[in-house]
């Protein structure tokens, strides 16, 4: 593994990215700022989805349910299109039940993106999920299952220690961020392989795509003070996978 990677030059080394994530939205809190650098470094970015984050309905006269899917895939593409980000693919599985999908299925269909794309690193969850969503730890299992005997870096997200501490700890005590763990894994950012810092600039960038999702993002950043997101997300580190 090349030497840490910590700035938007050092991206460069992980060549063209595949980001796999469970929902919309995940890639923007797991990744926005690094695969910003990324695009914006003329690296090809592709980010693959395996549901339209259907279920997650948080009000229900504003965004309600039946039209929820349509909602967070235009979301996400405004979201990612501040990114620099124009190459976006879902396998329109369904939210909540990936896990009943078989392992062999979901993995084919992540293998196929990578023979088709060639990335030289891949970005997604840990076995944790981080949250501890079942969508989650099932899209980092097909990952590393259609990851096998291919040349290529596969990356799992962790929540940076100090970060959490100071400010991810208080989103979850205020919003249940971490609903389905009592801690999501932790490491400090000097014992990542990627601890990419992000530079003010980054940071307004990945808060402007989080808030083109505001069926997801709006109470966040409506209760929290002004500023406060920018420090609790300026960190995006991630560990190689075993």
């Amino acid at each position: 593994m090349p030497a840490q990677i910590r700035t938007a030059d050092d991206v460069k080394q992980l060549g063209t990215i595949l980001a796999v994530w469970a929902h919309p939205d995940d890639e923007s809190f797991c990744a926005a700022g690094l695969l910003a650098a990324a695009a914006a470094n003329g690296q090809r970015v592709i980010c693959l989805t395996l549901t339209k984050g259907e279920a997650g309905v948080q009000d229900e006269k504003r965004w309600p349910a039946d039209k929820l899917a349509d909602i967070r895939a235009h979301e996400l593409d405004a979201g990612l299109e501040l990114l620099g980000i124009n190459d976006h693919h879902c396998l329109g599985y369904t939210d909540g039940g990936c896990s009943k999908v078989p392992d062999e299925e979901g993995s084919r269909a992540v293998k196929a993106f990578i023979d088709t794309h060639l990335p030289d690193t891949i970005l997604t969850f840990g076995p944790d999920g981080l949250t501890g969503h079942s969508d989650h730890q099932t899209v980092s299992r097909w990952v590393d299952q259609a990851a096998r005997g291919a040349d290529v870096r596969v990356f799992h997200f962790v929540q940076e220690k100090d970060l959490y501490e100071k400010y991810m700890k208080q989103l979850n005590d205020k919003f249940n961020f971490y609903f389905n763990i009592d801690e999501p894994p932790l490491q400090a950012a000097a014992d990542c392989a990627i601890a990419f810092e992000l530079t003010d600039k980054l940071c307004q960038q990945k808060c402007a795509a989080l808030k083109a999702m505001p069926s997801q993002t709006e109470a966040l950043f409506k209760n929290t003070p002004p500023g406060f997101m920018e420090k609790a997300l300026a960190y995006e580190c991630f560990v190689e996978a075993k």
